[in-house]
């Protein structure tokens, strides 16, 4: 849904989509050809409305439909990356799962969403509740979903329990 061009740098560029993603682009003739350079899958939890890119060129900032502005930085086009063992290729690659809620997908949803919002958030995850099939979708990596996966089981436990509780007591 936007694009800046780098002000210094003519091949390079960033773009925001309208699930949040932002990517960095090189498009010529060092550049990539397969796709962006660089994904950043969950950098804000809505869509991404404007960007624009400090005049020195080392600092992007991206405005968002989740009222956020966010401040990014970079290595500079050719410049090298450090290796980092624990930046593994499998632990990054993005999965989806789901997770049933049976008859507590209000309380999963929250208050104008706020619940499942600031679950993204925390997590870096993305979600949304099925609510004909009646289920949580997650989409993040395995250890971002198995962190939903606990939050979210030890919510749905607290509020069988409350229940039983109530049951009992009347």
């Amino acid at each position: 849904t936007s694009i800046a061009w780098h002000p210094i740098y003519e091949s390079v560029f960033a773009s925001g989509g309208m699930d949040g993603t932002l990517l960095y682009w090189n498009v010529g003739p060092k550049g990539s050809e397969d796709g962006p350079a660089a994904r950043v899958p969950f950098a804000h939890d809505m869509a991404i409305w404007d960007m624009k890119w400090h005049p020195a060129g080392h600092m992007l900032a991206t405005g968002s439909n989740d009222r956020q502005t966010k401040f990014w930085a970079r290595n500079r086009p050719g410049a090298a990356v450090a290796d980092d063992d624990d930046d593994d290729e499998e632990a990054s690659e993005i999965h989806q799962d789901e997770m049933e809620l049976g008859n507590h997908v209000g309380i999963v949803i929250g208050k104008r969403g706020a619940t499942i919002i600031s679950m993204q958030r925390a997590t870096g995850t993305k979600m949304y509740v099925d609510q004909v099939r009646r289920v949580l979708h997650i989409e993040g990596t395995l250890k971002q979903i198995s962190a939903v996966k606990k939050r979210v089981g030890a919510l749905l436990e607290r509020v069988q329990s409350d229940s039983e509780q109530r049951q009992q007591q009347a």
